[in-house]
């Protein structure tokens, strides 16, 4: 077992027990007056929720203490959990943490909660000098994305269409310059500077389960995306 790519047996631990379970999720209608059928509308997917034992082992209560003090300084914030056992990682947001003493002196047992989801490693798309194009997501959870545009040509108004129901428009990007729309940290970048001035849109993009179709304005460029399997 590691956390934030750190192996707990740095902190004469092991994973003892793990138990994961689904979101809660609630389906987002609405029984109108006199409708015969409910109307439903998009519903959220939360997060899920995993129960970790870790057990903790030592020459005496001081040196357990000591370690139980160090490694619950990994979540102090989001946390990755790459768990024995289970593929991919988990990312983490501890919810609940209490101890556990043993028999022995030389034991210990901490029992952690978090809310997350399980992803995989990143995935790439190349779409190169088309006019459209589709794909099929892996995952079942929306994920957001990264948009590489590279210029083969002078572009002006180049738009994609398919991310959501606004497209996404490249104002102007000169030959052999690349534009990055950041979906996942909410930047957009040319060169490593600011480049929101470059590109008109009204939501970052992401990607839903399922097959993904999007339209270019012409092939004059080669777009590449890149995101991580998300799962419920």
């Amino acid at each position: 077992m590691k956390v934030n790519s750190i192996d707990v047996r740095k902190y004469n631990a092991k994973q003892l027990n793990v138990v994961q379970s689904p979101p809660s999720i609630a389906i987002n209608y609405e029984m109108l007056t006199g409708a015969k059928l409910p109307t439903e509308f998009e519903t959220d997917i939360p997060l899920g929720h995993l129960k970790l034992t870790v057990y903790f082992r030592g020459k005496d209560r001081n040196s357990i203490n000591r370690n139980l003090s160090s490694f619950m300084a990994n979540f102090t914030s989001s946390c990755v959990l790459e768990l024995d056992g289970y593929k991919g990682k988990f990312k983490g947001y501890m919810t609940a943490d209490d101890y556990e003493d043993t028999i022995s002196k030389q034991r210990k047992k901490l029992n952690l909660e978090f809310d997350g989801f399980f992803y995989d490693d990143e995935r790439e798309i190349i779409l190169d000098t088309v006019i459209s194009g589709t794909f099929y997501m892996v995952g079942s959870r929306p994920a957001p994305c990264v948009i590489e545009v590279y210029a083969k040509s002078s572009l002006t108004n180049y738009a994609i269409r398919g991310f959501g129901d606004d497209d996404i428009i490249i104002e102007k990007l000169a030959a052999g310059k690349t534009v990055i729309i950041d979906g996942i940290k909410g930047l957009v970048t040319l060169d490593g500077a600011n480049g929101f001035e470059y590109v008109n849109l009204w939501e970052f993009p992401s990607l839903k389960s399922g097959g993904t179709s999007l339209v270019f304005t012409n092939n004059l460029a080669k777009v590449t995306i890149r995101y991580k399997p998300m799962w419920i």
